[in-house]
């Protein structure tokens, strides 16, 4: 999953270079044009660093079940997935909230990061297509986001397998340097690296799913902040009492 290939991105990154002139944020923030550049930076920079986390929670859904085998690994089988399933589902839902953010400094709505939501950014005029769009992304995922919240909130969590209580068990036998024999539940044998193979491949179905959806929701966020962030940009480079641009005499009046 990689987060920067849109020209958006490019742009903020580009123009952040610009702090380099600058010791302290006093310094920087009597340029108007630049205070605007940092705050769209500082949240754009947390944005692409949640989505690649995405990558992180891949690495380790796609794990093997054979490295079990040698009685090595740190956590048992069961807890793995559990872990990788926590790392997953607050990674992707929390992309939402730093999509949040960044529109709020795009669009320069001032409101404070636990009041920023859609309806709050609908309240200080942001445009009508974006605000779909927003709704949309969090329509996505609303049955992941469901599983966030009742994993976080109430500790519930999701079954890995389809004799679940079996594989838990046979997890920690195994973690222990024993085994757990006989047959499950449904009548088949007991086979910890099948139960994980099972959860492995729903968890990686719902990964790929939700990442394609990411992936385009997001271009077309992007797409729609670009002139924005361009417009307010240019306008405060060529502000003649606050600008960069008229103070370091990149533009003049004439």
């Amino acid at each position: 999953m990689s987060s920067d290939d849109h020209e958006l991105i490019g742009r903020i990154f580009d123009l952040g270079i610009v702090e380099l002139n600058f010791e302290t944020y006093e310094e920087l923030s009597q340029f108007v044009d630049c205070r605007y550049v940092f705050h769209c930076g500082m949240s754009m920079r947390s944005l692409v660093r949640r989505v690649e986390s995405l990558n992180l929670a891949g690495d380790l859904i796609w794990v093997d079940p054979s490295d079990w085998d040698t009685g090595r690994q740190a956590v048992d089988r069961y807890a793995w997935l559990n872990v990788a399933c926590d790392v997953f589902l607050m990674r992707l839902i929390s992309v939402f909230d730093c999509v949040l953010l960044f529109a709020n400094d795009v669009f320069e709505s001032g409101l404070e990061a636990r009041q920023c939501t859609v309806r709050g950014l609908k309240k200080r005029g942001v445009r009508t297509e974006l605000i779909e769009l927003l709704e949309a992304l969090q329509d996505d995922h609303e049955a992941l986001r469901y599983e966030r919240n009742s994993r976080i909130h109430q500790g519930w969590e999701r079954t890995h397998s389809s004799c679940d209580e079996t594989f838990r068990m046979a997890a920690s036998f195994e973690r222990n340097g024993q085994d757990l024999r006989g047959a499950d539940s449904l009548g088949k044998r007991i086979n910890s690296k099948r139960y994980m193979k099972e959860g492995l491949v729903e968890l990686q179905r719902d990964h790929n799913i939700s990442l394609r959806k990411l992936g385009k929701r997001l271009n077309e966020i992007y797409d729609l902040l670009s002139p924005e962030f361009e417009d307010r940009f240019r306008a405060k480079f060529r502000d003649p009492d606050a600008g960069f641009g008229y103070r370091t005499g990149l533009v003049t009046s004439e």
